[in-house]
């Protein structure tokens, strides 16, 4: 018999042998860990944007993470379920065999380590040690590329001029086409300079980017017009009766190109000879995008009256280049290679690209008066299917801004720089971007249908891709205007279906969705509507708390070669069960009883 609290009780006793540390398995007694929080996909490279969740098999645990590479807390956002997108692709990735297109390889440019997101996450409960961080670093890679395809019988001099190489948007098809041709002044450039180009517009604007070499004025290939035009006639031939094989609509696909790569694509999209000996025509060209380009030959070199503002060293430059390329610097010659000498009506709309010049942002000398006239005389004849926008240097991304170009023109490198790199968002690639028309098409929903009922309070919600879309946003709500305060869930989603659990038995809700992809999102969907029923079946629910006060009793004292513990609840409404667990000083499991505990008895 032993007395406590004033009254003589009945104790059940458990004889142990040594010294121990001993507790009774309650939060209030014992701080366990929380489980280390796990994440449904696993660290890895993925072809596919990723709706990450995040949970703990701890019961009750609140998760926090991080996206920014920091070591989360309790201050870090909080995890409520919504899944955590992961879409971002990783530009560089499987593509970028070699560095991207910076003048120094070694600057923060440089794409080392080519990651999407790197997610790391904690999970807390009150009265227990905080679990160890989580972490996990998804690389998405979604574009799938083909390189150096033929796209004519190159002669043996060639040395690989004649060739391309597509960029396609992974598990998409019949995506919108452009083919990309390089400046250089039409003697030096390649098409393995603008990987992170194709990477960019196949990665984030779903896209089918084409890359195509052309023969160049220099050693071995020397070539003179209209060498330079044929062979981009050549490559476009091909992308329009094969594109559709890698993904590509061949009735959807723009021209674009850079100073020489300016001047080659609007000389193919406003003089039709070249295509015409193809056996094709100017109307496989859905719009022509030229950024700082030529259009005007002879104006660069008229003398001594120069139509530019153009002084003679810079008219003398342009000799020397125009001899070169074109064989002459006669206007007649010149005239026969200007896009400007064959504006005509019907010809594919042109978005031009010029610069908004100052002292530390220049072009070419003499390019922005070229592009302005080249828009005035596409203006007077087709009007509103010309266009003309200028970048300002405020539009050039700071790290490209301190690149060292050549010479005193570096706005005109840093224009095509900005999209050549990991700025996939620049203005200069959202410029191009704008002009191609490729906002997501509004997904289509399939279930639930609209006013039917589920079931319970466990709904699955699931629409059809969208062609153009990279991930979707997905809105709940309880009444069909979507006002905040009535939207109960609202996610970007990777997949095409999202199951919504717990939602309010009995009571009716709202739901559309639309696409996303970096140029932008599409409408929504009309809004469908659908109702819970009665829950039915066996739910889990928390299990109540346990009693604030538990009566321990441990004896002898001091501790003798045998212990005996005894155990009271005497504030449980009904019999419980529970668990005593004994711990040594090292935090090893040493002993456990499990316990049938009763209002006012001991064990």
């Amino acid at each position: 018999m032993f007395s406590h609290y004033g009254k003589t009780q009945a104790w059940r006793t458990f004889p142990l042998a040594g010294s121990i540390f001993l507790a009774f398995m309650s939060a209030q007694a014992f701080a366990q860990s929380v489980a280390t929080p796990k994440f449904n996909y696993p660290s890895g490279k993925y072809h596919k944007p990723l709706s990450l969740a995040v949970t703990s098999a701890t019961t009750g645990a609140q998760i926090y993470y991080t996206t920014d590479g920091s070591d989360p807390g309790i201050t870090s956002t909080l995890y409520t379920g919504a899944p955590i997108l992961v879409a971002n692709h990783a530009t560089g990735d499987s593509l970028t065999f070699t560095a991207d297109n910076d003048p120094a390889p070694g600057d923060s440019l440089y794409p080392i380590t080519f990651t999407s997101l790197t997610v790391k996450a904690i999970a807390t409960k009150p009265g227990m040690t905080n679990s160890d961080v989580a972490s996990a670093t998804y690389v998405i890679d979604l574009v799938d590329g083909s390189f150096n395809i033929p796209y004519a019988d190159p002669p043996p001099e060639d040395g690989g001029k004649h060739l391309l190489d597509i960029y396609q948007p992974h598990g998409k098809a019949n995506t919108p086409v452009l083919l990309f041709i390089h400046g250089g002044a039409w003697k030096q450039g390649d098409k393995s300079i603008y990987l992170e180009l194709g990477n960019t517009f196949a990665g984030y604007y779903n896209v089918t980017t084409v890359i195509a070499n052309y023969q160049l004025s220099s050693d071995p290939w020397n070539a003179v017009h209209p060498t330079h035009v044929q062979d981009v006639a050549l490559a476009l031939a091909w992308v329009y009766e094969n594109i559709n094989h890698y993904g590509g609509d061949p009735t959807n696909i723009t021209l674009f190109g850079q100073s020489a790569g300016g001047h080659l694509i609007s000389l193919l999209a406003t003089d039709s000879t070249y295509l015409n000996s193809l056996g094709l025509g100017t109307g496989i060209i859905r719009r022509a995008i030229s950024m700082s380009g030529a259009y005007d030959l002879y104006d660069l070199v008229a003398w001594p009256v120069n139509p530019l503002g153009l002084n003679a060293q810079e008219v003398l430059q342009y000799k020397v280049l125009c001899q070169n390329t074109f064989g002459s610097w006669d206007k007649p010659v010149l005239d026969a290679a200007s896009p400007a000498k064959f504006v005509r009506q019907n010809q594919p709309p042109f978005y031009l690209i010029a610069l908004n010049e100052t002292e530390t942002f220049k072009d070419m000398p003499g390019f922005g008066k070229e592009a302005q006239d080249f828009y005035d005389t596409i203006a007077a004849l087709n009007g509103p299917f010309v266009s003309l926008e200028r970048l300002s240097e405020a539009d050039i991304p700071a790290e490209i801004l301190g690149l060292d170009f050549p010479g005193d023109t570096n706005g005109h490198y840093q224009e095509i720089y900005a999209i050549n790199t990991l700025y996939w968002d620049s203005r200069s690639t959202k410029m191009v971007a704008s002009y191609l028309d490729i906002l997501p098409e509004t997904p289509v929903l399939s279930s639930p249908e609209t006013g039917s009922t589920a079931p319970d309070d466990t709904v699955a919600l699931a629409w059809q891709p969208s062609r153009l879309a990279t991930y979707y946003h997905l809105q709940v709500a309880t009444a069909a205007s979507f006002d905040p305060a009535t939207v109960v869930f609202a996610a970007d989603i990777a997949d095409t279906i999202w199951a919504l659990p717990e939602l309010a038995a009995n009571a009716e809700y709202f739901w559309r969705v639309s696409g996303v992809s970096a140029a932008g999102a599409s409408e929504f969907t009309a809004a469908w509507r659908f109702a819970t029923g009665t829950t039915t079946g066996i739910r889990s629910h928390p299990a109540a708390s346990p009693p604030d006060a538990f009566a321990l009793a441990v004896y002898p004292a001091p501790f003798r070669s045998t212990l005996h513990i005894a155990v009271r609840a005497p504030e449980l409404p009904s019999q419980a069960g529970g668990e005593l667990v004994i711990y040594d000083v090292l935090g090893r499991r040493v002993f456990a009883k499990a316990l049938s505990l009763k209002p006012g008895r001991t064990e």
